[in-house]
C-alpha cells in the first residue's frame, strides 16, 4: 500500500486553491478569501491576522466590492499596483511597487486611486498607534539592559522556544519559526543567538518585539502561549490587546465585576495577572481548551462553562463491561470510575501474585474503545509508561530514573472503531495504529522532563512542555508527515492529570501529561465541544485507572506491574482486533433471543 505523503496532499491542496478558473472568474473579494483562507481551512480571523497593518487595510476595501477583480501575473499593462503573492505554507501576501516579493506570485490587483487613498487613511494612524505602543516594550528592555538581567532573559527565550513543537511568528514581512521539520530561523539560523552580547538598541525592533512579548507571554502559561500567536502578526498592540482580553474572559469566569484596572495596567502587569488567575479558573466551573488549526499551528484557548461534577463518566461504557468480564471485584451496577477502580485493584492482585498484566491491558482497552465509540472516532488512543516505578522518585528531582527513560519504556494503546476495522484491510489497520503508538511513545518520553525546574535538566536532553489543557484541532494531515500517513484530520486531545485535579503523584513526583486520551477522525465531520466533552470523561478514566496502581505501588513497597501490551509485535499479530471482536461479541449476545 502506497502511503500519501504530506507533499502529496499538500501539493495538491495549493492546486485547487490557486485555481485559475477560481481565481480569476469571480470578484476580488472571494478569490482573496480563498486565497487568504485556504479554500475555508484556515478561520477568517486567524488568517486575517497574518496579514500585515497595510495588507488588512487593503483586504478590508476589497470587501462589498464585487465589481473589482483580480488578473493574472503579467497581464495588465501597465502594471498593477498591488502583486499577491502565496506562499509554500499557503500564506497570502500583498505587494506594492518597490517590493521584492519573496513567494511565488499568484495574481495581480489594480484599484483605482480613491480606494488607495482610503487605504492609507486606515493604514497610517494604525501604524502610528502600533509605533507609540512598543515604546513600552522597549522600555522594558531597556530597564533589564541596565539591570543587566537581558542576557539571562535572552538565554531564557533561547530556550524556551525549544519546548514547543512549532513557532511560527510573523512580524511585517519578517519570520520567526523553531520547527524540527520546518524552518527555523530563531536557532539554526541564528536570529536569537545573533543577539547574544548586543545591547537592545542595536537589535531590529522586530527582534526587540519578539524577544519582549516572549517573555510576558510564558508568563502567562509557559511556552504554550506562544503558539496563540502562530500563524499570526506579533505587534505590541495585538499583544496587549490579546492580554487584556485573557485577564477579562479569567475575571468574567470567576464572577468578578468589570473594575477599569485592566484599562490602565501595563503589559507586564496584565501578564502577571492572566499568570496568577489561571490556577483559580482552572478550580472552577469553566473548562480551559484549546482550538487547534493544522495548517497555521494555531493554538487558541477558550473556556467552555462544564460544571465539575459533569466531568467523569457515570454510566459504565458496555466497552469496560464486555472486554474486562470476569475480573474480581468490580460491580456491574456501580458507577464508571468505581468499577475501573475496583477492577483495576482486582488486575493488580492478579499481576502480583501471578505475574500475568493482561487484565489491567484489558481495562485500558475498555476505555479506550469506550472513548472511540462513543466519540464516533475512527480510531483513540491512551499512552503512559510501562513501568509505574520508573516515574518515582523524591519531589523535584529529575533523578536516574527518569535521565535514562528511553522510547520503548512507553507504550500506546491504539484502537479502531468497530466501522474501521470492518472498511480497511487489516494490514492498513495495523500499518495506520503502529504509526500513530510509535510516535505517541515518543512524545510521552519527551513530555516527561517538562515536569521538572530546568535547573534540573541536563542541557542535551530535548524535551517539550507537557499538555495541560484538552484540545481539539482541524486539517492536522495537511502539514505534518506522520499525520499525512496516519490520516489524522480531525484530533481530540484530554491529557491527564486534568488542571482541575490534583497532579498524578508517583512517590514524590508530580506530573502533568503522563496519560490522556486522543481520538481521530479521518475525514468529516469534525469534532465539536460535545465530543471533547466525551475525551475528557474517558480521560477521567485513565486517571483512575493510574492513580489506582500508583496508591497499589504505595502500599505494597513500591511494587508495580509492567505493561507488556501494544508493543510492536502486538500491533504485528494484529492484537487489537481481540478487543473489537469481543465487543461485537457481547453486542450479538445482547441483541440474541432469550
Amino acid at each position: 500500500m502506497r502511503r500519501t505523503t504530506k507533499l502529496d496532499q499538500w501539493s495538491q491542496e495549493l492546486g485547487d486553491v490557486r485555481d485559475a478558473a477560481a481565481l480569476f472568474g469571480g470578484s476580488a473579494q472571494a478569490a482573496v478569501l480563498r486565497l487568504l483562507t485556504m479554500g475555508g481551512k484556515i478561520p477568517f480571523r486567524s488568517a486575517f491576522d497574518g496579514l500585515t497593518l497595510r495588507e488588512q487595510a487593503i483586504v478590508r476595501h476589497l470587501l462589498g466590492r464585487p465589481q473589482l477583480r483580480l488578473t493574472a501575473p503579467g497581464a495588465d499593462a501597465p502594471p498593477a499596483q498591488f502583486v499577491l503573492c502565496h506562499s509554500a505554507l499557503g500564506k497570502l501576501s500583498v505587494h506594492e511597487p518597490g517590493e521584492a516579493p519573496a513567494d511565488e506570485v499568484v495574481a495581480e490587483l489594480a484599484l483605482p486611486q480613491w480606494i488607495i487613498e482610503m487605504i492609507d487613511e486606515e493604514y497610517l494612524p494604525a501604524q502610528a498607534e502600533e509605533d507609540h505602543q512598543r515604546h513600552e516594550l522597549d522600555h522594558m528592555l531597556h530597564t533589564w539592559h541596565a539591570e543587566g538581567t537581558l542576557p539571562e532573559r535572552l538565554e531564557e527565550v533561547v530556550d524556551w522556544v525549544e519546548r514547543v513543537e512549532t513557532v511560527l511568528v510573523y512580524i511585517q514581512r519578517r519570520v520567526f519559526s523553531r520547527s524540527d521539520s520546518g524552518s527555523s530561523t530563531l536557532i539554526r539560523d541564528g536570529v536569537l543567538p545573533a543577539l547574544r552580547g548586543r545591547p537592545p538598541a542595536d537589535w531590529s525592533p522586530e527582534e526587540r518585539l519578539f524577544v519582549a512579548a516572549i517573555q510576558l507571554l510564558f508568563r502567562t502559561g509557559r511556552a504554550v502561549r506562544f503558539e496563540e500567536f502562530n500563524g499570526r502578526q506579533l505587534s505590541a498592540v495585538g499583544l496587549r490587546r490579546t492580554l487584556t482580553t485573557r485577564c477579562a474572559a479569567y475575571l468574567n469566569a470567576l464572577g468578578e465585576q468589570a473594575d477599569g484596572r485592566l484599562s490602565t495596567a501595563t503589559l507586564a502587569e496584565l501578564a502577571a495577572l492572566a499568570g496568577d488567575l489561571v490556577e483559580l479558573v482552572d478550580g472552577g466551573g469553566q473548562m480551559r481548551y484549546r482550538r487547534v488549526n493544522g495548517l497555521t499551528y494555531a493554538k487558541d484557548e477558550y473556556l467552555m462553562p462544564w460544571d465539575q461534577g459533569q466531568r467523569t463518566q457515570a454510566e459504565l461504557p458496555e466497552t469496560l463491561l464486555s472486554l474486562a468480564g470476569g475480573l474480581d471485584g468490580p460491580a456491574a451496577d456501580t458507577d464508571a470510575a468505581t468499577w475501573v477502580r475496583q477492577a483495576t485493584a482486582a488486575a493488580l492482585r492478579t499481576a502480583h501474585a501471578v505475574g500475568d498484566d493482561g487484565e489491567l491491558a484489558r481495562i485500558l482497552e475498555g476505555i479506550v474503545l469506550g472513548a472511540v465509540i462513543d466519540g464516533r472516532a475512527d480510531y483513540g488512543m491512551s499512552s503512559g509508561v510501562r513501568d509505574l516505578s520508573r516515574l518515582d522518585g523524591a519531589a523535584g528531582e529529575y533523578g536516574q530514573e527518569v535521565a535514562e527513560l528511553k522510547k520503548p519504556d512507553f507504550f500506546c494503546c491504539v484502537l479502531p472503531s468497530p466501522d474501521m476495522a470492518a472498511d480497511l484491510p487489516a494490514p492498513a489497520v495495523t500499518d495506520i495504529l503502529w504509526q500513530v503508538a510509535q510516535r505517541m511513545m515518543y512524545n510521552r518520553w519527551h513530555f516527561v522532563p517538562g515536569n521538572f525546574d530546568r535547573a534540573q535538566v541536563p542541557r542535551q536532553r530535548h524535551y517539550f512542555f507537557p499538555p495541560l489543557v484538552p484540545d481539539i484541532g482541524e486539517w492536522g494531515d495537511l502539514r505534518h508527515g506522520g499525520h499525512t500517513t496516519a490520516r489524522v484530520r480531525y484530533t481530540l486531545r484530554a491529557p491527564g492529570a486534568a488542571m482541575w485535579r490534583q497532579p498524578f503523584t508517583v512517590g514524590g513526583r508530580q506530573y502533568r501529561g503522563a496519560f490522556d486520551i486522543r481520538l481521530v477522525r479521518m475525514e468529516g465531520p469534525p469534532f465539536t465541544l460535545a465530543d471533547l466533552r466525551v475525551a475528557c470523561r474517558y480521560s477521567a478514566l485513565v486517571d483512575v485507572f493510574w492513580r489506582e496502581i500508583a496508591a497499589y505501588a504505595d502500599a505494597h513497597g513500591g511494587w508495580t506491574p509492567t505493561i507488556t501490551a501494544f508493543s510492536g509485535d502486538w500491533y504485528a499479530k494484529e492484537s487489537w482486533r481481540e478487543p473489537v471482536d469481543r465487543l461485537a461479541a457481547a453486542e450479538r449476545a445482547i441483541g440474541a433471543p432469550a
